[in-house]
């Protein structure tokens, strides 16, 4: 008695591969396939897209420094070296007139999170686009997600802020 039933071929080794190399190339991910007919689907959908955000970008001067979310900021340690420490207070600051470079802040987006509610927001400084996470209330950090969107177009915003 045969089997109606069609057999699904596991994706190969080489499928697997290239599926890796190009989400690395677009700056996305994927779910991993479990048939070679599937792993065929998003290799296509994978080769069709254009290099985008999250991938590696040559900072057009090298004198520019890129600055993490994550690092610390100068006003958040005292000391330097193995006597560095954590500043239990930020440093008060003289209230400073916008510079001439510095747009005004939008808000993009809101969402919910278990500290609390965050905004996304967008603002062009020194001709440049940069999006930002911020805490809706006082406190909290802010995160940088992305710099120099003008490149990309508003299409390229509009997708950040759905995403």
């Amino acid at each position: 008695m045969s089997s109606s039933t069609p057999t699904r071929r596991s994706p190969t080794p080489r499928q697997l591969r290239y599926l890796r190399v190009l989400a690395e190339r677009t700056g996305t991910t994927f779910t991993p396939p479990t048939s070679s007919a599937e792993a065929s689907r998003e290799i296509d959908r994978l080769a069709s897209l254009k290099r985008e955000r999250g991938t590696h970008r040559e900072l057009p001067d090298s004198t520019e420094q890129c600055a993490y979310a994550t690092a610390p900021q100068p006003d958040e340690t005292s000391g330097w070296g193995s006597t560095a420490t954590w500043r239990s207070s930020p440093p008060t600051r003289a209230a400073t007139p916008r510079p001439s470079g510095l747009g005004e802040r939008t808000e993009l987006a809101r969402y919910r999170v278990s500290a609390g509610e965050r905004v996304i927001y967008g603002q062009r400084i020194n001709g440049c686009v940069r999006i930002t996470d911020c805490p809706s209330s006082a406190g909290g950090r802010a995160f940088l997600i992305e710099r120099e969107l003008e490149r990309d177009g508003l299409s390229a915003l509009k997708a950040l802020v759905v995403d």
